[in-house]
């Protein structure tokens, strides 16, 4: 994994067209395209045209606007007496505004040929298709390039070439290949779900590939243990992606209007994950955001692409992938945000072609819901249109949340709440402007009521602990990490004049510019009396640009002047475990454990710690020690259910006379306690805490 979930910086168009549709807080705005039978766009359409629903419910449709200057040229299919609208037909937007482009490089699951064809394709159609008054963006491994927007499409091309592959997929596949040897991920999820079949095929297999192996030790332990570690691995590497697009659409919220988000990628698996992609699909089509996924792999698809021996795949133990579960993920995307899935394709070029007709042009459906409860939940939308032999593509829903927050300029602070797989929030005191380059031609100041906070995403994966799947050691304990508070809490009330490099230092991070807050605060530090709280910023700086070990010197710095405060010792363990030095991160909470004998997240870091380094004894009394300390907190309990039936998983065997799975009978029913007292007092994680007690039930 990568270092950095997103730095995306806000920006809205002054004088952008697309203000007439801005949402407010009584309106819902619904991007539909209706295609003939041939596929052309179809004009003429009225709001006596539309039907649409929320959560099954009609609702009363008080506009429709058509975007698109050539929308003209397509046609309108000439209405018939029975369907002639009673109302004026959908006028047309003012001018043909700006388009936003976002191309997304899911690297996590990118191929090094995927990653070659498509950023090659994208170069290609940034040099040639973009346009100078449109605004755009390339995200790479989670980072916005340059942390900005723009219009400038030399910096855009650039930014694209320059994509680099991570490689984390690659390993995926080939550890599927290592024995004992998994024919698909679909077979490695069944096997963590304990379905006999499946662990009798691949046991087969295993057996049969490699004889020895097998008698020297317990080979349906071995294949459970390979199943689960894989299943691990890839709902990390979803957690990942799911990340990026709820980071993105965060971003994209403050914008008005809709946005154009190409998305490259060879697929991701959405077994177990409904809420998860809801989530992040919700807050897509809450942004405006229509995703059009690319399948990276074109017609050369499946997991025996590449890197699968034939012969191999072909034995009667273990064939070949019944379906591609990769195209879920991206399907999902695509389908739920109104956007399009662009599959068995090998020219890149042409399908970016096709994706930048279809977004060019399509209604604006207004409505004001009858359900008007902001309640962050997720609601259904369905449209329909009255006219026979048409096809309609719209987003499938939206979270119910207050638009008009996203628009009230310049509060005292703002909350950025970290994604699925990170804890906490971070909060930082709101500038009154910001300016943004959105051309080389110069930069526009507008008003904004956040800053762009590059958030860390750690790189150790620790499965089944507090997030599913995906929690780290490093997610663990960053709960503890609110950095503007933090830093103005070390920094007092006496701030520094302005035109100091600690107050130049602050002020960037504030705005995002970690890299220029890096200067500033390195030279504010050589001072002989720099004060610990520029240290401290200096550190969260240092980890922005990921450069760890810089960060951890400057926080021991920090904590060597204020031994009593206590986040640092959460920053310091942080930094250590980016480094992976898990045994220093271990040291630096065990004093603080030493101090803060009452605080629960200090047990649950160390033991979240353990888990990763495969102490599971010291696990499990890690989180017993967690909850003892608070009972009445949940989050001791899931770690603790988690601890105790990853031992139990270690400690059986599967006997083949009885058909049964022995041993960890024990730890077995302590984790179902333990999952049904953090279900009794609830909590995020309810849903991940009955699929193990399902598990659980199942000997």
């Amino acid at each position: 994994m990568r270092a950095g979930i997103l730095a995306l910086l806000l920006i809205a168009a002054a004088q952008d067209p697309r203000q007439t549709f801005r949402s407010a807080t009584e309106l819902v705005e619904v991007d539909v395209r209706v295609a003939d039978k041939n596929g052309h766009f179809v004009t003429g359409l009225s709001a006596a045209d539309f039907q649409l629903e929320e959560d099954g419910v009609a609702q009363k449709i008080l506009h429709v606007t058509l975007i698109g200057a050539d929308a003209a040229s397509s046609g309108p299919i000439p209405p018939s007496a029975a369907t002639v609208p009673s109302a004026p037909v959908a006028p047309p937007a003012p001018s043909a505004p700006p388009e936003v482009w976002l191309f997304v490089f899911d690297t996590t699951h990118l191929s090094p040929g995927g990653l070659q064809r498509t950023r090659d394709a994208v170069v290609k159609f940034i040099a040639e298709k973009f346009r100078p008054e449109d605004i755009g963006g390339v995200v790479v491994d989670g980072k916005m390039a340059n942390n900005r927007l723009t219009s400038d499409r030399e910096e855009l091309r650039k930014a694209a070439a320059n994509a680099k592959f991570a490689g984390d997929m690659r390993s995926r596949q080939l550890d599927l290949r290592e024995w004992p040897r998994l024919r698909d991920v679909f077979e490695a999820f069944r096997i963590a779900n304990n379905e006999k079949d499946a662990l009798d095929t691949a046991i087969i297999r295993a057996c049969s590939e490699e004889p020895d192996m097998c008698r020297a030790a317990p080979p349906d332990l071995q294949v459970r243990e390979k199943a689960n570690r894989v299943v691990a691995q890839y709902r990390t590497a979803t957690h990942e992606t799911l990340a990026v697009v709820e980071a993105l659409s965060r971003g994209l919220a403050r914008m008005p209007g809709a946005k154009t988000v190409v998305f490259l990628s060879e697929g991701f698996v959405l077994q177990n994950m409904d809420a998860e992609v809801r989530l992040a699909v919700g807050q897509a089509a809450r942004a405006g955001a229509h995703f059009y996924t690319v399948d990276a792999r074109g017609l050369n698809k499946g997991t025996t692409s590449d890197l699968i021996d034939q012969k191999l795949a072909d034995d009667p133990a273990g064939g070949t992938a019944r379906f591609d579960m990769q195209e879920d993920g991206t399907n999902s995307l695509a389908v739920d945000t109104g956007g399009m899935a662009m599959r068995n394709e090998n020219n890149f070029g042409r399908a970016l072609d096709t994706i930048q007709r279809d977004a060019a042009t399509y209604y604006v459906l207004a409505y004001s819901p009858t359900n008007d409860k902001l309640d962050g939940k997720y609601r259904s939308i369905s449209v329909k249109v009255t006219r026979p032999g048409v096809r309609v593509r719209a987003r499938r829903g939206y979270l119910a949340l207050e638009p008009a927050k996203l628009l009230v300029p310049r509060p005292e602070s703002v909350t950025v709440t970290v994604p699925s797989t990170e804890s906490g929030t971070v909060t930082v005191p709101a500038p009154e402007s910001v300016s943004v380059p959105v051309s080389e031609r110069g930069t526009l100041t507008v008003p904004t009521e956040s800053v762009t906070v590059t958030v860390p995403k750690p790189p150790l994966s620790v499965p089944g602990t507090a997030v599913e799947g995906a929690t780290t050691a490093a997610n663990a304990i960053r709960s503890k990490i609110e950095s503007g508070r933090i830093v103005q809490q070390l920094r007092g009330t006496d701030d520094d004049a302005p035109t100091t490099a600690a107050a130049r230092g602050w002020a960037a991070y504030q705005r995002g510019d970690v890299e220029s807050a890096s200067r500033e605060f390195i030279e504010a530090a050589r001072s002989p009396d720099a004060r610990p709280w520029v240290h401290y910023a200096l550190g969260l700086s240092h980890l922005a640009l990921q450069r760890y070990r810089d960060a951890a010197q400057s926080w021991e710095r920090v904590r060597a002047a204020v031994p009593e405060f206590e986040p640092v010792y959460f920053n310091l363990a942080d930094a250590y475990l980016l480094q992976r030095e898990e045994g220093a991160a271990i040291g630096i909470l065990r004093d603080a454990e030493k101090r803060w004998t009452t605080d629960p997240e200090v047990a649950n870091a160390i033991g979240v710690i353990q888990v990763r380094r495969g102490a599971l004894d010291a696990a499990v009394d890690s989180f017993e020690r967690a909850t003892t300390i608070a009972p009445g907190d949940a989050l001791g309990y899931f770690n603790l259910g988690r601890a105790l039936q990853m031992r139990m998983m270690k400690s059986q065997r599967y006997v083949r006379e009885t058909q049964k799975w022995a041993g960890g009978e024990h730890d077995r029913r302590r984790a179902i306690a333990s999952f049904e007292k953090y279900v009794q007092l609830g909590g995020p994680y309810v849903p991940q805490a009955k699929e193990a007690l399902a598990s659980l039930a199942w000997k």
